[in-house]
């Protein structure tokens, strides 16, 4: 059976070694503070676009099956406005 300080000598071990991967690799810590907000805003973006699209094409979709244009893209793109704007409000959050 494993210590707790164990675990904790492995764990520093880990960041050691990622901290070391890391400088290897070139990356300062402004570096890393930029590529994480920008990880930060494509991921954001991603989550915004991805329910409008889906639900834009979705309403399409209904709407040529039932013939009923354009009822079901409006409905649907409206739907995807607030989910996506739901999905940056939990990322946010």
């Amino acid at each position: 059976m494993m210590s707790h300080d164990n675990n904790d000598d492995e764990h520093d071990v880990l960041d050691n070694r990622i901290h070391a991967l890391k400088t290897k690799h070139g990356l300062t810590e402004e570096q890393q503070r930029q590529a994480k907000s920008t990880n930060d805003g494509v991921k954001a973006g991603v989550e915004l676009l991805t329910p409008i699209v889906v639900c834009f094409f979705a309403g399409m979709g209904l709407d040529k099956w039932l013939d009923k244009s354009p009822l079901f893209l409006m409905i649907f793109f409206v739907l995807g406005v607030i989910t996506g704007f739901w999905n940056i409000y939990k990322l946010t959050k």
